[in-house]
């Protein structure tokens, strides 16, 4: 897996010298690009998908709103984490620095749904899996690669950071038990949602610049 990635790599880099201005120049000539994005290596939470649609201001600016999401389901013999779901929606705005290289920054917020077992907090008082949801708002950072060959785009995102700011766990699942000790740690745990960053290297869009 490791040198099919430099393979691509390679193929990538080379493909971009031989296109030595075509990007920039395209992007000065073009509005608006729409991309499919995979994240494989997103942290904590891998396999996070979406798409994203970007406005090109000038060669050197472009602005963007991207929706990702990835969604869990595990089972185990004695505790069942019936599901996860995090999604993210972002408003971008990103700099180039001659021709494909560039650095974005810009906010996200963070949405997650979690669906537990009730033993995972050692009681259990249904036979329905305890909901949780929360939000975060994030300040996006990120360094990638973007070509264009011809209308054809192709980006290689080599690190993006979402990292916290503020957060609030917005329905509880301390609502299905009376213990009031029980209550905090629910609480405590689900605050969890509201401070862990989000970390991705890797990830890929490709898509169509109009």
């Amino acid at each position: 897996m490791l040198k099919a990635h430099h393979l691509f790599f390679l193929l990538v880099l080379i493909s971009s010298m031989g296109h030595a201005q075509s990007s920039r120049e395209f992007r000065s000539n073009h509005s608006v690009g729409l991309d499919l994005v995979a994240s494989p290596a997103s942290l904590p939470f891998p396999g996070s998908k979406g798409v994203a649609i970007n406005f090109n201001l000038s060669p050197n600016w472009q602005i963007g709103v991207d929706y990702m999401s990835t969604g869990l389901e595990v089972n185990f013999s004695k505790l069942n984490l019936a599901g996860f779901n995090e999604k993210n929606i972002g408003i971008k705005a990103r700099r180039f620095y001659g021709n494909s290289f560039n650095l974005s920054f810009g906010y996200v917020r963070r949405t997650n749904e979690v669906y537990l077992d009730p033993s995972v907090y050692g009681f259990s008082v249904s036979d329905i899996n305890f909901r949780t949801e929360a939000y975060t708002d994030m300040l996006h950072l990120g360094m990638a690669h973007h070509w264009q060959f011809d209308n054809l785009s192709l980006a290689v995102n080599w690190l993006t950071l979402n990292l916290p700011l503020n957060g609030e766990v917005t329905q509880s699942a301390a609502s299905q038990t009376d213990d009031e000790e029980d209550k905090d740690d629910i609480r405590r745990a689900e605050n969890v949602l509201t401070w862990y960053p989000n970390v991705a290297i890797f990830t890929l869009s490709a898509g169509y610049m109009f």
